[in-house]
């Protein structure tokens, strides 16, 4: 028996689709653990949707490994038997539709024999000359690719690509709680006035006193989520499996609609501002330190994350001081304010925790103790009912979430930071600078100035 064995083709596709749900299972825990996080409710979802299909694909395989190994012990065993002895072969002619008929060599020694009479003059050459000429002047078809598309196949080279992340950043910085489950809202409560203390006036004299206030806070749940609606044709002859694909598409659009939404209704809660005094890295240092006393004046805490869109983000990491020294250098640091490295979204900038996410508005930058916003969900998942009269299932991803900003003040907008600009075409295959904050800036972030007079 050989010690590979030749298998079917639908081995091959139970294969595929068992390495495929192997490294699914892998890359999502893999990512988490790079994350040093767990996994998220979808990614459990997903995991277990591709454990279901593996235990499906082992006992189909189990069929078609064993058919492989029958087929190879039968191989072996007539491997030393020939065929039955073929009779003496002659020479044929083929009758092409339209032309006379034409010869056909089935040996070498035909071929030669012809070749030599056909060089002959004696009397009895003259038809082996004739049929060899025949032979040498019949038209002969070219076969190509052209010929036969339908034996060309047509390979899929997998696992199919996606940029659609489920990372939400923004949200994930947040402080989670979880959902309540009853009603369209839910109420979080909130200390509005706290109890007094203070000097007793005199031996036996009362104590200063005051009721401590409890006001709650009504927070709307929202629902968001998905539908479509999958023909089973579609999902029995895709490969990959379009099923498990169009569940994990929906579960990475519930999560990033909902990022958006988050990333909107932040940025809009917080109201107070600080600019840099000076578009540099001097400038960035102390808007963040005035901004940190703002907020220590007013929650008596100080912040701990810095949450920024993608240009800030640009702008920050490529800040350096007079003598051209990076500010937020990645490799051999020496008394650095931080680390921004331009293979990932995360770091630290004067030791506040740095969270990029791009549904951020262009420009914005918050300062801001990640205690005092807060996020609740409850992820529904995948569900989906069969449809037999047209034979569809009908799939959809949903979730409940609330937010909630619990002290404004415990924010600060920065404002200022000398982005970079983005370039647009004027048509002609030139660039202009975009306008940020009020004015146009040129060269890089780390010697970005306003233009005098915009």
């Amino acid at each position: 028996m050989p010690e590979t064995l030749s298998g079917s083709k639908r081995l091959d596709w139970l294969k595929r689709q068992m390495e495929q749900a192997l490294d699914d299972v892998d890359t999502i825990t893999s990512r988490a653990a790079d994350e040093d996080r767990e996994l998220s409710d979808s990614e459990v979802q997903t995991c277990e949707a591709r454990r279901s299909r593996i235990a499906e694909l082992e006992p189909a395989i189990k069929v078609e490994a064993d058919l492989a190994q029958r087929s190879a012990t039968f191989q072996d065993m007539v491997s030393n038997i020939g065929t039955a002895p073929a009779g003496e072969k002659r020479t044929q002619t083929v009758e092409r539709s339209g032309q006379s008929t034409e010869p056909v060599y089935t040996s070498p020694g035909q071929y030669l024999v012809d070749y030599v009479l056909s060089r002959s003059t004696e009397e009895g050459s003259v038809a082996a000359k004739d049929r060899f000429n025949r032979y040498l002047q019949r038209a002969v078809a070219h076969q190509t690719t052209a010929q036969n598309p339908g034996l060309l196949p047509v390979p899929i080279l997998g696992p199919v690509f996606t940029q659609q992340s489920q990372r939400r950043p923004a949200i994930e910085a947040t402080t989670r709680r979880p959902l309540p489950g009853p009603g369209k809202t839910f109420q979080r409560p909130r200390i509005t006035q706290n109890t007094t203390a203070g000097p007793q006036s005199a031996e036996k004299a009362e104590l200063p006193s005051r009721n401590m206030t409890v006001d709650p806070i009504t927070v709307t749940k929202s629902t968001y989520g998905g539908t479509i609606n999958l023909s089973w044709q579609d999902r029995d002859w895709t490969d990959p499996a379009i099923m498990d694909l169009l569940v994990s598409d929906m579960a990475a659009s519930y999560f990033q609609e909902t990022d958006k939404a988050f990333c909107t209704y932040f940025a809009g809660s917080i109201t107070a501002t600080q600019a840099l005094a000076t578009a540099d890295g001097e400038g960035l240092v102390g808007a963040i330190y005035a901004a940190t006393a703002t907020i220590f004046g007013a929650t008596n805490g100080m912040p701990d994350t810095l949450w920024v869109a993608p240009d800030v983000w640009g702008a920050i990491g490529s800040l350096s001081d007079s003598t051209g020294r990076q500010l937020f250098p990645t490799v051999n640091p020496s008394n650095a304010l931080g680390s921004i490295s331009p293979t990932s979204m995360s770091g630290s900038v004067a030791g506040m925790r740095l969270v990029v996410d791009k549904h951020l508005p262009a420009g914005t930058a918050i300062l801001g103790d990640s205690t005092y916003v807060e996020t609740y969900e409850t992820i529904g998942g995948q569900v989906s009912v069969i449809e037999p009269s047209v034979l569809g299932t009908q799939m959809a991803f949903y979730g409940y979430i609330a937010w909630l900003v619990l002290e404004a003040a415990a924010f600060v907008k920065i404002t200022g930071v000398p982005v970079l600009p983005l370039s647009q075409s004027n048509g002609n295959g030139d660039t202009t600078p975009e306008t940020q904050n009020g004015g146009t800036y040129t060269g890089t972030a780390a010697a970005s100035t306003k233009k005098a007079g915009t």
